[in-house]
């Protein structure tokens, strides 16, 4: 397949008279990249547009702090074109999957070939509004995925950690209060042990059910261990946590969550709580506050709430 078929594959030129095209094609270059190569980092600057016209790339999102795969280009297709027309920096990162060979279109060149070319404005405009439709819905759906516990649905470690430092800036830029609590479950190694890890399991995600259902629409749960549980109450003190936290104790103790192959396991949680800026101000210290009161709690006995002893600055 020559260059100027090659480009009638590419949406962006699909609709261009030979001689547009061929105006197209003498702007460009041929560029090669080795596996592994990073041809567009996340951040710099646009400075080409690139046609692959051999080979295959992987177009990489950083979605927070972990990176994933939106899509993957071979022959025919491009890259590149938006950061080229919003001057904006690289919005995602580019990286060959194998050897890859392109044609590159250059800024200026871009450029005078775009004033040379009426209807190419056209095509890349339609073109981009798919294509930023398109990503926005994939990011959306990956950045879910990496947030979400995948048995309990609710949101993860990470999440946690992430929302927990949000809600300690909110309160520094607007003095905005709010509420940690965590909650474990009581003697679970001895329901995997005795009744089996799918029980287990079954267990893990009734808990997360009761959690999400006896909490406000504001609260966020999140599971961030193995049978540990946490909740970011916003705009919330002590003594409503303390509360909020002795409603999930007693909702999980007295509803038994049915088995697939029948009956009702018993199951009871221990909790502890702490508040901003009542206890700490600062994550790591409204955690640490908030574990010694859980670690209290399964000392005194289990199946209860205690809340922290010492207030810290």
């Amino acid at each position: 397949m020559d260059q100027r078929e090659l480009l009638t594959r590419v949406p962006l030129f699909r609709e261009l008279s030979p001689d547009d095209l061929q105006r197209v094609l003498d702007a460009t270059r041929p560029v090669a990249f080795e596996p592994g190569t990073e041809i567009v980092t996340i951040g710099d600057p646009g400075h080409a547009l690139y046609i692959v016209t051999s080979g295959v790339v992987q177009i990489l999102y950083p979605a927070r702090s972990a990176e994933f795969e939106l899509a993957r280009l071979g022959s025919g297709e491009c890259f590149g074109e938006m950061a080229l027309l919003n001057e904006k920096p690289r919005s995602a990162t580019v990286r060959a999957v194998d050897r890859v060979e392109a044609l590159a279109l250059a800024r200026a060149d871009f450029d005078r070939v775009l004033m040379e070319t009426p209807r190419l404005a056209v095509e890349i405009l339609g073109a981009l509004s798919q294509r930023i439709r398109n990503a926005d819905e994939q990011i959306s759906g990956l950045s879910d995925q990496a947030l979400r516990d995948s048995l309990t649905n609710l949101l993860n470690r990470r999440a946690f950690h992430e929302r927990l430092h949000e809600e300690c800036d909110r309160f520094r830029r607007y003095g905005d209060g709010f509420a940690l609590i965590l909650l474990d479950l009581d003697r679970f190694k001895a329901i995997n042990d005795t009744m089996g890890h799918d029980v287990g399991d079954e267990v893990l995600a009734w808990v997360g059910r009761m959690l999400a259902e006896h909490t406000r629409a504001a609260d966020a749960c999140f599971r961030v261990g193995g049978e540990e549980f946490a909740v970011l109450c916003p705009s919330t003190g002590p003594d409503v946590a303390g509360k909020a936290a002795q409603r999930l104790v007693a909702v999980v103790a007295e509803a038994r969550p049915p088995l697939r192959e029948g009956g009702r396991v018993h199951v009871t949680m221990s909790a502890g709580f702490s508040a901003c800026p009542d206890h700490a101000r600062r994550p790591e210290f409204l955690f640490q506050v908030a574990d010694q009161a859980l670690l209290r709690a399964k000392a005194e006995g289990r199946d209860r709430v205690v809340a922290p002893a010492i207030p810290t600055p």
